[in-house]
């Protein structure tokens, strides 16, 4: 027998439609676990400020024998939190596993996951998607590949393009990421950051049968403006040689006005030229202005040292029936 635990973390919101059959799946896959490799199996639910009756359905949930922790927050702090919360809560045992509540991430895969683990000592397994296209369609893969291109440029480390936060990751590598101090943060950069050794298998995610995502294009985006200023400076860089260009530019392009006033005197001077240069550079200028804006933001955010999340309850259930609020 292994005698090592391995704790199973969710973090939930508004998923009360779903839960049911998450239950279910997860029992039966935490006896086939423990089963097949004498694992100790425990849940963490975290529950991300949901509207629903989500919690009530968990705290309400029969878990038997089998120790969980349940975990609300004040609040919506947001998934990232939630894992950090879910990571917090698991760090006694030898491994735990990120899933989402929603079912995309199939909870048979776990049994892969905790295998490698056990026979190769890799410190984290993770789930990475075939292919974007098929669940996301062309414009949001394209967008997809494009972050990971700048987010991965002059770095010392990978973040695989096509994972996620379903992963198994062991007692050393949530140590490892307990130990980072920032509160606002993006997990899949985390990951690759701490390094150790990793690998990856492939995940086809079925289609999503309850409710919608709660990821809008414009969170999305609020998401991916906070990844790339919190890991890369690529941005900057690009900015810099942007302004070593309209600089060359500007210079040619005075150079041929003042060769064009002095021989070429017959040429009227066009104004709709001009304005365009004065509206693109402007443009570029609030562009530019508003990526600063964002690295200055995130500094302040950082600098005031507030902690990624606020417990509104915390029960432990020991797997003795008793809950210790």
């Amino acid at each position: 027998m292994t005698g090592k635990k391995l704790s199973i973390v969710i973090p939930v919101y508004n998923e009360v439609d779903v839960l049911p059959e998450l239950l279910a799946q997860l029992e039966r896959l935490a006896t086939s676990l423990a089963e097949r490799f004498q694992l100790t199996v425990g849940f963490v639910f975290v529950d991300d400020g949901s509207t629903d009756d989500s919690f009530a359905v968990l705290d309400s949930h029969d878990f038997g024998q089998r120790p969980v922790r349940l975990l609300q927050f004040s609040r919506n702090f947001g998934k990232e939190a939630a894992l950090s919360a879910g990571i917090d809560a698991a760090q006694s045992a030898d491994a735990a596993v990120l899933m989402d509540a929603d079912l995309q991430h199939p909870p048979e895969m776990i049994s892969e996951f905790v295998r490698i683990w056990l026979s190769e000592g890799v410190d984290s397994v993770y789930a990475y998607k075939v292919s974007r296209r098929n669940s996301e369609g062309y414009l949001k893969a394209f967008a997809s590949r494009l972050f990971f291109w700048v987010i991965n440029r002059n770095i010392r480390y990978h973040i695989p393009p096509d994972a996620g936060d379903f992963r198994l990751v062991n007692h050393r590598f949530m140590k490892a990421l307990r130990s980072l101090p920032e509160s606002d943060r993006f997990m899949k950069g985390l990951y690759g950051w701490v390094g150790f050794r990793q690998t990856g298998l492939p995940l086809e995610p079925p289609m999503r049968e309850h409710g919608q995502s709660s990821f809008s294009a414009f969170r999305l985006f609020s998401m991916t403006m906070d990844a790339i200023t919190s890991f890369t400076t690529t941005p900057l860089r690009l900015m810099a040689m942007a302004g070593i260009f309209i600089a060359m530019f500007s210079a040619a392009y005075g150079l041929f006005v003042i060769i064009e006033t002095l021989f070429f005197t017959g040429v009227a001077n066009g104004i709709a030229s001009v304005l365009t240069l004065i509206a693109f550079f402007g443009g570029m200028q609030m562009i530019f202005l508003g990526l600063l804006g964002e690295y200055i933001g995130k500094s302040v955010q950082e600098a005031k040292k507030r902690p990624p999340y606020i417990l509104a309850e915390d029960i432990t259930r020991e797997g003795d029936g008793v809950a210790d609020r």
